[in-house]
């Protein structure tokens, strides 16, 4: 799956109510948000655009280049600093060929300074739609290797795919499947950190947002190890580690006797340095 995270130049624009870049600067940095998703080490995509952009005027007779690089027009030093350096980098990157169209395997999300129709412009709604697009997605091994990009708070185990394989009916289990990924990757460091010593807690409140079972599996601790890789660095260099999880809460989804599980660990301070949530297993009960 091929995402394309469309910069829209038309957004730069000023209008009577927006009539120069010293009033965008909440815009500024909430595009600077989605601009920092889009290069989180899960997903390392480019904000692309067309050269039009530079010609934008973000002020009468002021062009975006000219306000840039020319230091011309009302807005924060600060600012520029931080859009000159995402250019530079290349974290704003030109795009070759003509009109941004979708295929099948190509999908893209317009992103705008401030509202504008049919973009978005908040982190929180670029995330929305990156994970509708995965709800989109009816392919299992397609939907694995799309799913880190959509929920980069969570660590998955190495063999993850291999139980996914299995689910029954899966291109009517995506979006069960992307919203009970979506609260563990969303809440459930928060919660650890919060009842780490009453968990029964945290799993009440991931089945009240999620309107299906959390609950422990104690039982059965020795199918429930899971392993993960993590990078260590030694002498200067990353050096791939592997660890043995027992990943024992699970949420039961689509009804209280179904077989499509999710299992997880809250969080581990190796794995994710304590800031991500653990995955084990996607399917079936191990045992």
């Amino acid at each position: 799956m091929q995402v394309i995270n469309f910069l829209e130049e038309e957004s730069f624009a000023h209008t009577n109510e927006k009539e120069n870049l010293a009033l965008r600067r909440d815009e500024i940095g909430d595009l600077m948000e989605i601009a920092a998703y889009c290069q989180n080490e899960s997903v390392k995509e480019p904000l692309e655009y067309h050269e039009t952009l530079w010609e934008a005027e973000v002020q009468k007779e002021v062009s975006f280049a000219d306000w840039l690089y020319g230091n011309r027009g009302l807005g924060s030093e600060e600012d520029r600093r931080r859009l000159q350096e995402a250019f530079s980098k290349r974290i704003f990157q030109p795009m070759e060929g003509g009109p941004v169209g979708e295929t099948a395997n190509r999908k893209v999300i317009r992103a705008a300074l401030g509202e504008f129709q049919n973009c978005v412009c908040k982190v929180e709604d670029y995330i929305k739609k990156r994970r509708g697009i995965l709800d989109s997605v009816r392919n299992v091994t397609e939907y694995q290797e799309f799913m880190q990009s959509c929920f980069v708070n969570s660590c998955f185990a190495d063999d993850i795919l291999s139980e996914m394989k299995h689910i029954t009916h899966f291109p009517d289990r995506t979006k069960e499947l992307t919203k009970a990924l979506g609260i563990l990757n969303d809440e459930a460091v928060e919660l650890y950190q919060q009842y780490c010593d009453r968990l029964e807690e945290a799993m009440k409140i991931l089945t009240a947002h999620l309107q299906r079972e959390c609950a422990p599996d104690p039982e059965h601790a020795e199918d429930l190890l899971f392993t993960f890789t993590y990078w260590e660095q030694l002498e200067g260099k990353s050096v791939p580690k592997t660890k043995e999880v027992e990943c024992s809460p699970h949420l039961k989804l689509l009804h209280a006797g179904s077989n499509l599980r999710i299992y997880f660990y809250w969080c581990d301070a190796v794995i994710g340095a304590g800031e991500k949530v653990l995955v084990g297993r996607i399917g079936r009960h191990p045992y």
